[in-house]
């Protein structure tokens, strides 16, 4: 018998004895359910197929120590953690960015750094210059004067729903337009510490 032939809970099972055609199959099996669900909820195939591939990657590494009573389960509830993980990593690091670019620059700074960490503020600038006014003056309340939602809105007179459309309209926004500097933010940061 091949292992197309045998049950979920079969293939798991020869998973635990390091059986690379289980493995092959489970992963021919689930794959596409798995990427397609991380599209669904992320509406990106790259990083999709990436969590896809790092959950099959972490289903082998913890083959001989895995419980599994459901595969399909135990694949849905890694996937989403990994999600949750990814969009964490992502909104800390874009708060991050954002911090590092409204920081002043130390004395401690190189010259080199000085002119990337202008090119960086100059084109975060040039993104929020970009926005609707009343998005802008979302933003900058929230992310520079930190402000909560609560307080944004009754600032500026609007629905609390209002502020979270303007937020997150601006951050998917300037999200895209800064997207190619994120390495060079990455690499300022390191630089700088």
């Amino acid at each position: 018998m091949s292992e197309q032939e045998l049950s979920d809970n079969e293939l798991v099972n020869l998973l635990r004895y390091d059986n690379e055609g289980a493995f092959r199959t489970l992963y021919e099996r689930h794959w596409y359910d798995c990427f397609a669900m991380a599209k669904r909820k992320l509406r990106d195939d790259a990083v999709a197929a990436d969590l896809a591939q790092e959950l099959f990657l972490r289903l082998w590494q913890k083959r001989n120590t895995l419980l599994i009573s459901s595969i399909k389960a135990y694949l849905t509830t890694s996937l989403k953690n990994l999600i949750i993980d990814h969009v964490r990593a992502q909104v800390q690091g874009e708060q991050y960015a954002i911090h590092f670019l409204y920081t002043p620059p130390t004395d401690t700074l190189s010259t080199s750094n000085l002119v990337q960490y202008s090119e960086l503020t100059d084109s975060l600038n040039q993104a929020l210059l970009q926005l609707p006014d009343k998005t802008r003056e979302v933003f900058v309340l929230s992310r520079f004067e930190q402000l909560t939602i609560r307080e944004i809105a009754t600032r500026l007179d609007l629905s609390e729903k209002t502020i979270e459309y303007h937020l997150s309209r601006s951050l998917a926004f300037l999200r895209t337009h800064l997207h190619d500097y994120a390495t060079a933010v990455v690499i300022a940061v390191l630089l700088r510490n």
